[in-house]
């Protein structure tokens, strides 16, 4: 089953299963990623999540998190960057409306990468080449909330993933993310 149509299914079960229950939110996200040496690229995501308390929540995301054009070697190549995550937030509110939170997670990346040898598809941990390795691995991030009304809120997310290999180099990538979320309750 294809990563993006798990990712959806999961986002979906967590909003649509409980869709009138207090403390269950969904959001989309746009924003912009930095690769060390590649530059910066735009980024887009969709992420569903529960707020288990006032401090605690735990959340799922897709995200597109960037298209990189380069050279290797000589020979032209196109990156493009996708992952699968989920994570826990822990921060204190405010007031009603604001709340500050750190982030950590565990992502599971997809990535298309075309190179010399013509389209390479690299998914979960079935990588056979050197497009990309070390695709299951941990993440985090800062970040702050606020709540324009009952229902609807902005955020505001900075993200750092770490030593992600992609034609055999490591890349580190940092994202900067602004959120529109509806909370359910």
């Amino acid at each position: 089953m294809p990563m993006t149509f798990r990712a959806a299914a999961l986002i979906a079960a967590l909003s649509l299963s409980s869709a009138h229950a207090a403390g269950f939110y969904v959001g989309a996200n746009v924003g912009a990623s930095d690769a060390q040496s590649l530059g910066n690229a735009a980024s887009a995501g969709i992420y569903a999540g529960y707020a288990i308390d006032s401090w605690v929540t735990l959340e799922a995301g897709y995200n597109r998190l960037g298209r990189w054009l380069g050279h290797d070697q000589g020979q032209p190549y196109t990156t493009i960057v996708n992952n699968v995550d989920v994570s826990l937030t822990a921060g204190p509110r405010f007031d009603r409306r604001f709340r500050a939170y750190g982030r950590i997670g565990f992502v599971d990346w997809s990535t298309i990468g075309t190179g010399g040898g013509g389209e390479h598809r690299v998914t979960g941990s079935s990588a056979q080449n050197d497009m990309l390795e070390e695709l299951h691995q941990g993440f985090y991030g800062v970040g702050l909330s606020y709540r324009l009304r009952h229902r609807i809120g902005l955020r505001l997310e900075y993200r750092i993933y770490r030593a992600m290999a992609v034609n055999g180099h490591d890349l580190d990538i940092s994202s900067l993310l602004l959120g529109a979320t509806y909370h359910f309750g």
